[in-house]
């Protein structure tokens, strides 16, 4: 906790705190403060949050096959076992979304190519998966995920008949879901999600007109939506997204290309990295320091991106089997 309020002659730590305008009492959903000259969160400024493992869950096989196995990737280590529990039913290309307790999955894509609006919780203390009783509006496909706080979103998707230009969001206290009233620039699918501490991006994408290199996302405090001026350097989707505390990246992708575009958050402006990747539908998940991508173009490898010198490195393990669109949960204590 980083935000401490002086009450009855002592320091009290301070995890909500609500304005009164409009006639009504409503809650501040975010606060930011600088630190050494980066704008953070003020409620995680303090270091608080704490990786732990990422979760890379369900993905495709060509054969035809959609996968149910999730793989821990300890973030201490660099090693990859499969966990006991498995998602509800295969499927791949889910909304991923998390807090310091739960990751969920948000829609996806089962076998029979039918789409889904099912959202599966794996609770991270038991390693246990089940599906919530809470769904999205629409059977939905290849959405984007961010989180926030209070919140995780699912922007975007294929619905089976329309590219969506909807953002829904599920508040994790008590699990429900809303949509937004405010809509996209433009419907898209395969698209893939990053967030800081206040804004959750989205980039790229296909549209009905083909690949885009639009960014857009949502404002936490206000669920507002936004575009940016900014844009991916090549119009491509499906590309593998990771995130640091300053930056989001986007990997490969299709059109295939080798690109990793660096958005920083604070002047949202986007840069060519000289290092590259490559691939497409990978599982993609992050830590404070580094980022991995996982699978992907039905390979098994994992890759490691450090955000300290923006480099790309294998680590030696690989996912159970080859596959692509899996999908990676973050497991993150102390997120406030």
């Amino acid at each position: 906790m980083a935000i401490q309020m002086f009450v009855g002659g002592s320091w009290r730590s301070v995890s909500a705190i609500q304005v009164y305008t409009g006639g009504s009492w409503r809650t501040i959903n975010a606060i930011s403060i600088n630190v050494s000259g980066v704008w953070k969160s003020a409620w995680a400024a303090a270091g608080g949050s704490t990786p732990v493992n990422v979760y890379n869950c369900g993905g495709y096989y060509n054969s035809p096959s959609w996968l149910n196995v999730i793989q821990r990737l300890s973030l201490s280590t660099e090693t990859i076992a499969t966990i006991s529990a498995t998602l509800s039913s295969g499927r791949q290309y889910m909304a991923p979304s998390y807090n310091s307790n739960y990751g969920y999955l948000m829609g996806g894509q089962i076998s029979g190519n039918v789409l889904i609006n099912a959202i599966d919780r794996l609770q991270y203390s038991t390693e246990t998966c089940s599906n919530i009783s809470a769904t999205l509006p629409t059977n939905t496909w290849t959405a984007a995920g961010a989180s926030s706080v209070y919140k995780g979103y699912a922007m975007g998707g294929y619905d089976g008949t329309n590219r969506m230009n909807v953002v829904r969001g599920m508040t994790f206290a008590g699990e429900y879901v809303s949509e937004i009233s405010a809509k996209l620039s433009v419907g898209k699918s395969h698209s893939n999600g990053v967030h800081s501490s206040t804004r959750g991006y989205m980039a790229g994408g296909y549209t009905t007109g083909g690949a885009t290199a639009n960014i857009e996302g949502v404002t936490f405090a206000s669920d507002t939506l936004f575009s940016l001026t900014a844009v991916l350097t090549m119009s491509r989707y499906c590309a593998g997204s990771v995130f640091s505390p300053n930056k989001g990246y986007w990997n490969g992708g299709s059109p295939t290309n080798s690109r990793i575009d660096a958005l920083n958050f604070s002047a949202e402006t986007v840069a060519l990295l000289t290092a590259t990747g490559g691939l497409y539908g990978q599982g993609s998940g992050s830590s404070l320091t580094k980022g991995y991508w996982m699978g992907g173009n039905y390979t098994n490898g994992i890759s490691a991106f450090a955000f300290s010198n923006e480099t790309v490195y294998g680590i030696g393990q690989n996912v159970y089997q080859t596959m692509s669109y899996s999908v990676a949960l973050n497991y993150w204590t102390g997120i406030k």
